[in-house]
């Protein structure tokens, strides 16, 4: 006899705005970034970090994950390669264990700088080496060429972020208020 799978109210909103939320990560991505061989500048880690404060880790992580799949689908950069996806759902990890509770400025800070260092640093720099067949004096040269861009994008980051999501941001507290009232 099969079990029938049941869904609360809670979940299905969840799941909705988690949907959401991957087309309007692939907007931000794919459609309206800005891109220089392995830099890119975009305001997707928004829809990642929403999705870490209001929904949890599984949710930030298929919003990340999936974002990057569908939006690789649509719009490639170039090949595409499973190691950025992995990339993406350890950013979806990293922001959703930071910023699940009470967005702190310390809280926050520590998400995007693990998640710039290890998953956009390093990462990102052994994908591009591995795909563009470099061996390790090309990921010494990408790491190199990648340091400033990556600080300059931790700190837009943080402050982005902070100003959105943060528990002392109004930004949060109307959003919190909405979720509210809706379940």
């Amino acid at each position: 006899m099969q079990k029938k799978i049941t869904f609360s109210k809670n979940q299905v909103f969840k799941i909705i705005l988690s949907a959401i939320l991957v087309a309007l990560n692939i907007i931000l991505e794919r459609f309206l970034a800005y891109s220089v061989w392995n830099n890119t500048v975009s305001f997707g880690f928004i829809t990642i970090a929403f999705a870490a404060c209001y929904l949890g880790v599984p949710y930030s992580m298929a919003v990340a994950g999936l974002g990057d799949l569908i939006g690789a689908l649509i719009k490639p950069f170039g090949p595409y390669f499973a190691g950025y996806t992995l990339t993406n759902l350890l950013i979806g990890l990293c922001l959703g264990l930071f910023l699940r509770k009470n967005a702190n400025i310390i809280k926050i800070a520590l998400g995007v700088i693990t998640y710039k260092i290890f998953c956009s640093l390093i990462l990102n720099t052994i994908w591009t080496s591995i795909l563009y067949r470099g061996g390790i004096d090309a990921f010494w040269t990408v790491f190199v060429t990648r340091v400033p861009f990556v600080s300059v994008m931790t700190v837009a980051e943080i402050v982005v972020i902070y100003l959105l999501f943060s528990d002392k941001s109004k930004i949060n507290h109307i959003i919190q208020k909405t979720f509210n009232k809706l379940y």
